[in-house]
């Protein structure tokens, strides 16, 4: 990965280590910053997580052990976990009720334009400029990202909130897992986020063998098929976003927004976890490129669909005072759900080959669904609306 290592004769850190200290920093620390965000100024949390990552980054080039390697990756990673919970929770605050899905989609989309272009970019500065410069022009990103949070117009909400102790401090840390534990659409929810982690988990360990070990074709067109998974899930975002925003047009009412906000979320829930089940399924048969590129396209779409219902359902349930706990929750038990399928996907492709674990994932989706179904049933369109309440 890095000159120094090179020249040492020494192999880059695994990408199953790197996950696990990635995963393991979110569990730790995004419910902690939770908890920050909703006591102290979002902004500043915002601000000065992204200064952080600019320092960590740029210290990437002067490195010369492994052992470095891990540790940055690491508070890097936990640096995240403070950023992203509090940066999804901000987005309400920013929007208000009315603009939220819209503007969840364009962030939707933002990640994956930055999924497809940041390796394409990263190697045209290795070529022209060198790897060490890859680092900086990576670290200086940040640092533009801070300046642009700089300017945003963030409304002040004054907290009311007593003074931090241990004993409150652990009460808390698991406000945010009750709010999404006690509200039956946000637990449906977090079950089909496994079938989105399973999914994922199949595009991301076992596309490159399938396509070259399998198919026999090279790089460029696991670059295409992979392109492929982020176009879907950016259509399907902007579609979602203008879809509903017609669906909500000209509600005034709070309750009755409420109420077609659960309607739209139940179906797109259900209809994203049925795509990825139904998708996988064809695996065992070993689809040629093309029939793959559109399978992995409907892999995108059918995780936006969880993702971005999951996301308004979260803003649905979750107070101001609040919501910054309930965000870090959704963002530890959305990634222990990765912290399974990405082992269990790369144990099944190693044992079985990628076509049948295609397949053993479509089915393991399809169950998910199955079980977020029948949960859901009993609700029988009714939901529960206590902000703040009985936490």
């Amino acid at each position: 990965m890095l000159i120094s290592w090179r020249a040492a004769n020494r192999q880059p850190p695994s990408s199953a280590t790197r996950f696990f200290l990635r995963i393991l920093a979110f569990l730790l620390f995004s419910q902690p910053a939770g908890v920050l965000a909703d006591r102290v100024s979002r902004k500043k949390i915002l601000i000065t997580a992204d200064v952080l990552r600019f320092a960590l980054l740029a210290l990437f080039p002067f490195i010369t052990e492994v052992w470095q390697v891990y540790l940055l990756i690491f508070l890097i990673n936990a640096v995240t976990a403070f950023f992203t919970p509090t940066f999804e929770a901000s987005i309400p605050e920013i929007v208000g009720d009315e603009q939220y899905v819209k503007a969840l989609s364009y962030s939707r989309v933002a990640i994956d334009i930055e999924a497809v272009a940041a390796p394409a970019i990263a190697g045209l500065l290795v070529v022209w400029l060198g790897v060490r410069w890859v680092f900086w022009f990576d670290a200086a990103t940040y640092l533009v990202s801070a300046l642009l949070v700089l300017l945003v117009a963030m409304p002040h909400v004054k907290k009311a909130v007593e003074p931090i102790s241990f004993s409150n401090f652990i009460s808390e840390l698991t406000v945010g897992t009750r709010i999404i534990l006690r509200e039956p659409s946000l637990r449906q929810a977090i079950i089909l986020s496994f079938a989105e982690a399973l999914a994922g988990a199949a595009a991301i360990v076992a596309t490159v063998v399938y396509i070259h070990d399998v198919l026999g074709y090279g790089d460029t067109a696991f670059a295409l098929v992979m392109a492929g998974l982020g176009l879907g899930s950016t259509i399907t975002a902007i579609f979602l976003g203008r879809a509903t925003g017609r669906y909500e047009r000209g509600v005034l009412n709070r309750e009755t927004l409420h109420g077609r906000r659960h309607a739209w979320t139940r179906y797109s829930l259900m209809a994203g976890g049925l795509i990825l089940g139904l998708l996988l399924l064809p695996g065992i048969f070993k689809p040629s490129i093309f029939i793959f590129g559109v399978m992995w396209f409907l892999n995108g779409a059918g995780q936006a669909l969880i993702g971005i219902s999951s996301s308004t359902l979260l803003a649905e349930h979750a107070d101001e005072a609040e919501r910054g706990k309930a965000y870090a929750a959704h963002f530890a038990l959305t990634h222990a759900c990765w912290l399974i399928t990405y082992p269990a996907i790369g144990y099944a492709a190693a044992s079985f080959g990628t076509p049948l674990t295609f397949t053993f994932a479509g089915v393991g989706c399809l169950l998910i669904t199955a079980v977020a179904f029948a949960l859901g049933r009993g609700t029988n369109g009714l939901h529960t609306h206590e902000r703040g309440d009985d936490v």
